[in-house]
């Protein structure tokens, strides 16, 4: 009886999705990925295996885009030497090679273990930057451990100044990976986590809030089957919204990790795993729109040598 509701809850949302005639649609990849930023162009000649990983779009008043994100070097030792976040800019979302700006952030020693998976928004003026900063007990690294996410303000996107009052909640599994968005005068919060603290199923949170500093209680929108103690099957989620349908962008990186599966519910706090619409070939994705240049997906990890960008369209899914 529970496996049929499992599969029957996810038919009636699409029944009804197709009753209010809502069309899903699916995001395709309709070029190819030009490499915008290798970060052992700048760096130390004998040692060319940086790379970088979770990251963050966003333009400027004046039109300039910046990018944020993970930089580190092989062996991978993420605990150990992701405590530095890349930043740079470009004067067009087009640009093949973007500018190198140096480190936005450097981790403060003795406070924050890492600086992982930055998200930037601009809110009434204002630029924040929400990010993880791991945790400082020993033995964090192989546990499911509390991860803590923090906020940081600008004015100019060059000089980040850190919320007195960091962190601003923490959640089990290792929680990071921010993603934020306003929708209808209400703020969501998204980011990785696992299920619980002894159940180790990847999942994908959510919180919600009046403003960008006040956050309800956690609540899960999607759960994948894959266990691990950094819930890594549901990584860098990112949601768009598009023709009254919510599409939710998350990346399976410990059994997949170069493939981002796409789902989507008119519902931004549930995502059936039964409403999959794609899967990209592509980690750590952010989805980036510029009025005059249209949608863009970006591609990095581990495996690659820094930041790629390639253009994306919507098509209507079968």
């Amino acid at each position: 009886m529970k496996k049929n509701l499992i599969l029957f809850f996810p038919l009636l949302a699409f029944l009804f999705a197709h009753a209010q005639d809502v069309k899903i649609e699916k995001p395709v990849i309709s070029g190819e990925f030009v490499h915008i930023f290798n970060p052992n162009d700048t760096r130390f000649k004998e040692d060319t295996t940086w790379y970088t990983n979770d990251h963050t779009f966003i333009k400027d008043q004046d039109g300039t885009w910046h990018a944020y994100g993970i930089i580190g070097h092989h062996p991978v030792r993420p605990w150990d030497i992701e405590t530095r976040f890349f930043h740079i800019t470009a004067s067009s979302i087009t640009q093949e090679k973007w500018l190198d700006q140096g480190y936005a952030m450097t981790a403060e020693e003795g406070v924050e273990r890492v600086l992982w998976a930055p998200y930037a928004i601009q809110d009434k003026g204002i630029f924040y930057l929400f990010y993880n900063i791991g945790n400082m007990q020993k033995n964090a690294p192989n546990e499911a451990s509390w991860g803590q996410l923090c906020i940081a303000s600008s004015n100019d996107l060059y000089h980040w100044t850190r919320y007195p009052l960091n962190p601003i909640f923490s959640d089990p599994g290792h929680a990071r990976d921010s993603y934020v968005m306003k929708h209808k005068g209400k703020y969501y919060y998204y980011y990785t986590r696992t299920f619980n603290e002894v159940d180790h199923r990847s999942a994908v949170a959510v919180r919600t809030g009046p403003d960008l500093f006040h956050w309800s209680g956690p609540k899960l929108v999607h759960v994948q089957p894959f266990r691990v103690n950094w819930g890594g099957d549901a990584e860098s989620p990112f949601v768009v919204y598009r023709k009254g349908i919510f599409y939710l962008f998350v990346c399976r990186a410990m059994t997949e990790y170069n493939q981002t599966d796409v789902y989507w519910s008119t519902d931004p706090e549930n995502f059936p795993s039964g409403n999959l619409v794609t899967t990209l070939p592509v980690h750590a994705a952010e989805i980036i729109y510029d009025k005059k240049a249209g949608w863009f997906i970006s591609n990095t990890g581990w495996d690659k040598k820094g930041l790629y960008l390639a253009p994306l369209k919507w098509e209507t899914a079968d």
